[in-house]
């Protein structure tokens, strides 16, 4: 596996220095030889017991150097076994079992004067585990401990200064110039998110209150490059993701923001960055300041919100003009304009399709004498009253219009004769059974009126020629007696109701 740039550094400093201390001990010794430290002490210890060996010797006490020889070599693990011989080789007191082959350590012991024998001591040979911990000593020791310790040390180092560096300064001119000139502004970050090189766009990005240069800071932790609220559940570290799943992200709406304060909206990207090896090393972000473009993109809803509001109001305005272009402002029917242009297509409708179409005359019977009895505000609402009763008796795609003074007139689609004289006679029946509450103080008003009725199988094949058969019809129930339903006949009018 490829080590990444800091470690190996760290793995080639360390193997530097342990060359150099090698070198050093080659030359200058600065490690002691275990052997032979160990060596002379075993030495001097040995010189030592055949002192005492040897006064034991003189004064003719075999049992105490038996004892003394004992007591050595079971105290001293090391120890194998210790034998006191005579110049004749004849042994005179020994500690252990006598090996034989042995190596022993020996030193000679005289006695009055005169050489009389010498003491051997014979070590056990180092096993594994003493043979392990001679390598902890020595040029071994620097090998198996220091390297490993020393690596780690070296890239604790290496990691926490290198992010303080700016790579910058080994970027050529031409290229820092290219660089700084885009528009938008760029960064290069490592795969833990520092910023190993910025832009001067990113640089101007940063608010006044964080100044500090970009490079070696951790991109994450910059408190001011934020996503933007409420924009789906945004990443506030893309750049990271886009190094975990190697994929690029781009257009995601983060702001530059000053505490509470918005200073900027970009849209933030992301890519990848490998090296030629295929592996990932970084990621590259780029910030598009889009905040004169988001600016703008405010405006115009603000604008298309003001225009749709002018536009509601202006069809609030042409429908209040519609209505006073086409209908009576005393009781709200069609004025006669309007009634005459909307029966004339409901009258084409009805030809397409084959079927009838129905009008009915109504008028108010005796109405001069209400104006002269009780004043001519109480004929205005009787002439109101009447209007509500025939437009809530009709079918919603009837039409009901005033003809003039206290005239009105009825279209009904669909409706033959007989139908229009059965919807006539209720109205009659409804106007006779109002007794006229509530148009005026003191003695109630009697409202009667006559109607006419008359259909397109009479022969009319205009709305003027239908009304007319209808006025007829009306002008024969005003002759019959009034509070009547007349129904237009071709040859002569015939009275239904009465």
């Amino acid at each position: 596996m490829k080590l990444r740039a800091i470690p190996r550094i760290a793995v080639g400093l360390v193997s530097l220095a342990l060359l150099l201390l090698l070198a050093f001990d080659l030359v200058l010794r600065v490690f002691p030889d275990r052997a032979e430290t160990e060596r002379a002490l075993r030495v001097r210890q040995v010189e030592q017991l055949a002192i005492q060996a040897a006064a034991l010797v003189q004064a003719e006490d075999r049992r105490a150097v038996v004892r003394t020889l004992q007591a050595v070599q079971a105290r001293d693990p090391q120890v194998e076994s210790i034998v006191l011989r005579r110049d004749d080789g004849t042994v005179l007191a020994a500690a252990g079992p006598i090996v034989p082959g042995a190596e022993p350590l020996t030193v000679g012991i005289t006695a009055s004067g005169r050489h009389w024998g010498r003491l051997e001591v014979s070590y056990h040979r180092p096993g594994p585990a003493r043979w392990l911990a001679g390598l902890l000593d020595g040029p071994a020791a620097l090998l198996l401990l220091f390297a490993p310790l020393g690596t780690l040390l070296f890239y604790l180092y290496l990691k926490r200064t290198l992010q303080h560096l700016d790579p910058s300064t080994v970027v050529p001119d031409r290229v820092r110039n290219a660089f700084d000139t885009l528009s938008e502004g760029v960064l290069i970050v490592d795969t833990e998110g520092r910023v190993m090189l910025a832009n001067r766009s990113a640089s101007r990005l940063q608010p006044p209150g964080d100044e500090a240069p970009l490079t070696g800071r951790a991109l994450q932790q910059l408190r001011w490059l934020q996503p933007v609220p409420g924009a789906g559940g945004a990443d506030p570290a893309p750049w990271l993701t886009a190094v975990q799943r190697a994929q690029p992200l781009r257009g995601l709406p983060f702001q530059i923001a000053d505490g509470a304060q918005l200073r900027a909206r970009v849209n933030l990207n992301c890519s990848p960055l490998l090296d030629e090896g295929g592996a990932l090393r970084g990621c590259i972000v780029t910030l598009d300041d889009v905040t004169a473009l988001e600016q703008s993109h405010e405006q115009l809803l603000e604008v298309l919100a003001d225009l749709a509001a002018s536009k509601q109001e202006l069809e609030v305005s042409n429908r209040a003009l519609q209505r006073l272009a086409t209908r009576d402002p005393l009781t709200g029917c069609l004025n006669r304009r309007a009634f005459f242009e909307q029966a004339e297509k409901m009258r084409e409708q009805a030809q397409r399709r084959g079927r009838p179409l129905a009008a009915i005359m109504v008028d108010i019977d005796h109405f001069k004498s209400v104006n002269d009895r009780f004043g001519h505000a109480v004929g205005d609402q009787a002439i109101k009253r009447v209007a509500e009763l025939l437009q809530s008796s009709v079918r919603d795609d009837a039409l009901v219009g005033r003809y003039g003074g206290e005239e009105f007139c009825v279209v009904v689609p669909g409706t033959d004769a007989g139908g229009a004289a059965e919807l006539a006679e209720s109205i009659r029946a409804r106007l006779a059974d109002n007794r006229g509450e509530g148009l005026g103080p003191g003695e109630a008003v009697v409202l009667r009126a006559s109607l006419g009725v008359s259909s397109t199988e009479f022969g009319a094949t205009s709305v003027p020629g239908l009304v007319d058969q209808a006025d007829r019809a009306l002008y024969a129930a005003k002759e019959g007696g009034r509070n009547r339903v007349v129904v237009y006949d071709a040859v002569s009018t015939q009275e239904i109701s009465a």
